[in-house]
């Protein structure tokens, strides 16, 4: 289903990076497109390699979109509209206009005036027919539909891209239509940025004016677009400061709430330290009280569903399984069982058989060997791993020191799990073996002290 995706994943990474190079590409060819029409550039031999190695980068797109070998949200309706699968793609109107953007302008306009001898006429045509370049936004369609799967940094960095090419496209329509005065291209073009801003923020100081009909047409389309444009952005930028505002200030309501009850039942500060850590762990893995009604007013195989995602939070932090694909960490998940315990109760006591790994949701462990204290564990580790890769004995005693909830990995779950993904397998016998490693060098160590 459509929430499954992750851009993030080791199996998506590659088609993530793709598509970046491709969001490059495209905006660079929104910047120097109108750019060089603007003012006038002449097709150099630089621009031809440019231009075939762009080319080439979009025709592998188009054979990649083809075959389905870009891996985006696996949701049949997205994939319809993205028109993924080969034989929709191929018959598509994407498909044509992907061609189209594919077409290395530069080089056919470099042809053309070789073989005209350089004919004004002509070469004015062709060089209109570079803006067919633009056509390239097309391929940004991808990110359009991902972009609810992608970090807010990202969606941030796109958005202002966005903006940047939108003013830099108006100011390069400014210089083709107003009078230029002596200066260099430079100070040109910063001129007429600064009009573009200035316009589009309504702000318009009057410095520069429009001197002609269609200079005047261009402004005023400019200032009805800037109206919209900069009330939209701020709208949502607006929006989203709000929504993470209004999450923080109910954890703030919370704890606020906590304190009153505390100082007025006079909780004892030994109990305080525990509330206020079961609290903040309580809001910190969950994004609010609504998480839990959202998951009810869903089906029952919903519900399921949700509730492993949820647990895929978690097992994602912990570094054993930091690597693993998102359908491994599914399979994980399916398979953790919850369990609570108070403070000073016994988890794993020695000599105990060992069928099942823990893996720290909440609260501290302690790990001890007779009077000997080994270990402090936290929030986002394991123990008890071993028991996963062959039959032992435990060998220390591990108890809560707080109030916990673990996660259990039962061996049966585990040896499904490694025989779909042998990946993870390895990695444990690593760790494994790693553990060994040090077990022994430590023995030997105290031998010879």
């Amino acid at each position: 289903m459509i929430y499954h995706y992750n851009p993030t994943d080791r199996d998506n990474l590659p088609s993530m990076l793709w598509l970046g190079l491709i969001f490059l590409i495209v905006t660079w060819t929104a910047f120097e497109t109108p750019l060089s029409l603007a003012l006038d550039y002449k097709v150099e031999e630089h621009n031809l390699w440019w231009d075939g190695l762009f080319s080439f980068i979009f025709c592998i797109d188009i054979y990649l979109r083809m075959t389905n070998k870009l891996k985006l949200p696996e949701n049949k309706a997205m994939n319809d509209r993205l028109d993924e699968q080969p034989h929709t793609y191929f018959k598509s109107k994407w498909f044509y206009l992907d061609c189209i953007s594919s077409i290395p302008f530069d080089i056919i306009i470099y042809a053309i005036n070789i073989y005209t001898g350089g004919t004004l006429t002509v070469l004015r045509f062709f060089n209109m027919l570079r803006m067919l370049k633009l056509l390239r936004f097309i391929k940004l369609r991808s990110f359009i539909y991902i972009g609810e799967f992608l970090p807010k940094s990202i969606k941030v960095i796109f958005v202002i891209t966005g903006v940047m090419i939108a003013i830099h496209c108006i100011a390069c329509g400014w210089m083709m239509i107003s009078p230029r005065s002596a200066v260099d291209n430079i100070t040109f073009y910063n001129i007429s940025l600064y009009w573009a801003v200035t316009t589009l923020t309504t702000v318009g100081y009057g410095d520069i004016t429009p001197a002609s009909n269609i200079a005047r047409l261009f402004t005023m389309g400019v200032m009805l677009i800037g109206v919209g444009v900069y009330g939209m952005i701020i709208g949502n930028f607006s929006r989203l400061m709000m929504l993470k505002d209004k999450y923080t200030q109910e954890r703030k309501e919370k704890m606020n709430n906590l304190h009153h009850f505390i100082k007025y039942y006079n909780i004892p500060f030994s109990l305080q330290k525990q509330v206020y850590s079961f609290y903040n762990h309580v809001l910190e893995k969950s994004l609010s009280d609504d998480d839990t009604q959202i998951v009810k007013d869903m089906p029952q195989a919903l519900q399921n569903e949700l509730n492993i995602f949820m647990k895929i939070k978690l097992i994602r932090n912990v570094h054993i399984f930091k690597d693993s694909s998102t359908p491994c960490l599914k399979m994980i998940a399916e398979k953790l069982e919850q369990t609570f315990h108070s403070p000073g109760e016994y988890i794993i006591k020695k000599g105990d058989t060992g069928e099942e790994m823990f893996i720290i949701g909440h609260g501290d462990v302690q790990v001890s060997i007779g009077e000997k204290i080994v270990a402090d564990m936290k929030p986002g580790q394991f123990f008890g791993e071993i028991a996963l890769l062959q039959d032992t004995i435990r060998t220390a005693d591990v108890k809560s020191t707080t109030y916990c909830d673990l996660y259990t990995f039962k061996k049966e779950d585990f040896q499904a799990v490694i025989e779909k993904y042998p990946q993870l397998g390895d990695k444990f016998n690593q760790i494994y073996q790693k553990r060994a490693s040090d077990n022994k060098s430590k023995d030997s160590e105290d031998k010879a002290a």
